[in-house]
């Protein structure tokens, strides 16, 4: 007869595995994520590399996804008002998140790719159509929109929650500080250098941290106090 524990075991090392490598995986492709050129339009920027823009922005939304899941694993075992605000941010992020970046990424990218071809009169009139995408207040995810906040708040506040949360039950200062910072510098943008860099710090952080927090053996789900968790393990 399988026992908690047993469970618990078993979906140790792949709930360490997306802990671990989403922020890694998604950190490392941002760094390429393509950026506005001085004196361009969204759509002569993105258009010399346009399939490149569709494929990260395509691979973007299983990993925004996973982090979102990286982060409700971590806090998952925690009991208490941060973890629970934690999952709440992260749902905000997971949903709004994606959708802005199926909207101003994908759609975008598939305007622009559609227009490569055409004559300037028509790629005008395309680019006028891409710039309401990205410039939208509602929309947009090149502004301050209502999506794009939603999405980024609730990343910042999820990460920053889960930080709380995990001081709670004695994870070390510099990790909790780094996850402050993936919080903070991510939630202003994904692209480089803020995304890459936050999710940098979010990598460090979580290799730092004994799997030990999270897995359910040894924080508050259990009693486990947090004096009691840095007297025998930190």
């Amino acid at each position: 007869m399988k026992t908690a524990n047993t469970d618990t075991n078993r979906w140790t090392i792949p709930r360490q595995l997306v802990i671990v490598l989403s922020p890694l995986i998604l950190g490392i492709l941002e760094i390429w994520h393509p950026v506005g050129l001085p004196n361009k339009s969204a759509f002569e920027s993105i258009l010399p590399q346009v399939d490149w823009w569709l494929t990260l922005h395509l691979l973007q939304v299983p990993l925004f996804g996973l982090v979102a899941l990286a982060v409700f694993l971590m806090v998952n075992n925690l009991r208490g008002w941060a973890a629970r605000i934690s999952r709440i941010g992260m749902a905000f992020f997971v949903v709004f998140y994606t959708a802005l970046d199926a909207i101003t990424g994908i759609a975008g990218g598939t305007l622009i790719s559609s227009a490569r071809n055409l004559p300037p009169n028509v790629q005008s009139f395309v680019s006028k159509q891409v710039n309401l995408l990205f410039f939208d207040p509602l929309i947009g995810g090149s502004t301050l929109s209502l999506v794009g906040i939603l999405g980024a708040g609730g990343w910042f506040v999820g990460v920053t929650a889960a930080a709380i949360a995990l001081a709670q039950v004695g994870v070390d200062r510099l990790s909790v500080l780094l996850l402050i910072l993936a919080a903070i510098l991510f939630a202003l943008s994904h692209t480089p250098p803020t995304g890459p860099l936050g999710l940098l710090f979010f990598f460090l952080a979580v290799t730092r941290i004994d799997p030990r927090v999270w897995s359910g053996k040894n924080n508050t789900e259990v009693g486990f106090s947090g004096e009691e968790w840095r007297s025998q393990y930190v």
